[in-house]
């Protein structure tokens, strides 16, 4: 009798711990993280649409979930040949922060060399992709560190998606304003001024904008570029009528020299940028950091104010 008691009661303890690792790998089964479905904005190929479509997300902690629709964004979707990437790929993910519901993006520093369709597409897909998620209201753009500016020189803030225009991503809020851009003659004997229209998105400062003409050149045969054309504008703001200009290296090293050659480079800046609204003066930097001198002849680390002197033909005062 004693024995088939023994017998018995093993049974049971066996039977119970069969049915308790049952009970555990079920458990473990059911914690194993599952994807999620998400909605992202991207543009069509003609650039005059937005799409939005639906991807499986497989990370689990929220930062990592940011790092992969920014990835989904800069590779684009497979089998879906009607939509383009929005994020270039050349543009590194440097941070992920939230504070609250508030996202923080740091993008390197390829995000200044978007040209304003490029950066319309980046901001808005980005902003509008990232506030679908739960736990985003807004989303801030950081550039290396520094928050992201808009045309007045101010940091443009957390965006939320109340906060964008979401129509055609290539013709957002675009007006026309004409402005004076300042080349030297042929014979470099002084500054020319040329009338131009400009396309102004509000998105990117205007002072960025006409910087890019002057490097493109002028449009006529009859004036020449004083700047060289491998600089880049890093970036550009505004503060209590100062202008800083924060140049690529390029605008140094490719440089000919030469004093009336200096004089009328950054003449041709200064008069052009004193043209805008709320520039008085002109603060040059060179990859983020004032230098002494230019190329040897003038001072590089002051302020320049207009100078209608070089104007050869000086009608505008």
């Amino acid at each position: 009798m004693g024995k088939i008691l023994r017998i018995s009661l093993l049974y049971v303890f066996l039977l119970l711990a069969l049915t308790g690792c049952g009970n555990k790998q079920k458990a473990n089964v059911e914690e194993q993280p599952s994807e999620k479905s998400v909605k992202i904005f991207l543009s069509n190929k003609e650039k005059n649409s937005w799409i939005n479509k639906d991807v499986n997300i497989s990370s689990v902690n929220n930062e990592d979930i940011v790092t992969e629709i920014f990835e989904i964004l800069q590779t684009g979707i497979e089998d879906e040949p009607d939509t383009i990437t929005t994020v270039p790929s050349s543009i590194r993910l440097l941070e992920v922060k939230l504070e609250e519901s508030n996202l923080i993006l740091n993008v390197s520093e390829e995000y200044y060399k978007l040209d304003t369709v490029e950066e319309n597409l980046c901001r808005v897909s980005l902003i509008s992709s990232l506030t679908e998620l739960d736990f985003v209201d807004k989303v801030e753009i950081y550039v290396e560190g520094v928050p992201l500016k808009g045309p007045d020189g101010k940091a443009l803030g957390p965006i939320g998606k109340d906060q964008l225009v979401f129509d055609d991503p290539e013709n957002e809020s675009k007006t026309l304003k004409k402005v004076l851009l300042y080349f030297s003659d042929k014979e470099g004997l002084g500054l020319v001024p040329e009338e131009v229209q400009v396309e102004v998105n509000p998105n990117e400062p205007l002072e960025k904008t006409v910087l890019n003409l002057l490097i493109n050149g002028p449009l006529n045969d009859t004036e020449v570029r004083t700047i060289p054309a491998e600089t880049k504008v890093i970036s550009t703001s505004i503060s209590e009528g100062v202008c800083y200009v924060d140049f690529s290296k390029e605008f140094k090293t490719k440089h000919t020299g030469g004093s009336t050659g200096e004089l009328l480079t950054i003449y041709s800046i200064v008069n052009t940028l004193t043209e805008l609204p709320d520039i008085n003066k002109v603060q040059f930097l060179i990859e983020g950091e004032k230098e002494e001198l230019f190329k040897g002849h003038l001072q590089f680390n002051i302020l320049f104010e207009r100078n209608l002197d070089l104007v050869l033909d000086n009608k505008k005062k």
